[in-house]
């Protein structure tokens, strides 16, 4: 991944928004959606070959493939939360953006619940014993 030409793209991007905000205003909010858009289908296609890598790693290692599952779907709520809410912030939404972050917290719970499970059984058992 070439990061200088991702960051100057983005700063184009970032320009060509500012100034249709000048000239267009009702343009602006869906030209910044598809300039996210653009970049963040990017960098899913570059991020792809990254999941095969992390399952080799974690087969190699010998970790419960549900915990990396977990780790992945963790990232993936917290990439997209962040996504939608800085969408939601950009449009003059700070409480809607705030409701989604919410919204994203509780889903991390929920998708961890079977690591505090595993846990938990753990300190059980070495309690135990």
């Amino acid at each position: 991944m070439n990061i200088f030409a991702f960051v100057g793209a983005g700063i184009i991007m970032c320009v060509l928004v500012v100034t249709v905000k000048q000239f267009k205003p009702e343009l602006a909010i869906p030209l910044g959606i598809a300039c996210g858009v653009i970049m963040t289908a990017y960098l899913v296609s570059i991020a792809l070959p990254l999941f095969s890598e992390i399952n080799q790693i974690a087969s190699d290692s010998g970790i419960n493939s549900e915990f990396i599952s977990i780790a992945v779907k963790a990232i993936g709520i917290c990439i997209a939360v962040q996504i939608a809410s800085d969408v939601c912030r950009d449009s003059g939404e700070s409480a809607l953006a705030n409701k989604l972050e919410l919204g994203g917290k509780i889903a991390l719970l929920i998708v961890s619940l079977p690591l505090f499970k595993e846990m938990l059984s753990l300190a059980v058992e070495i309690i135990g014993d």
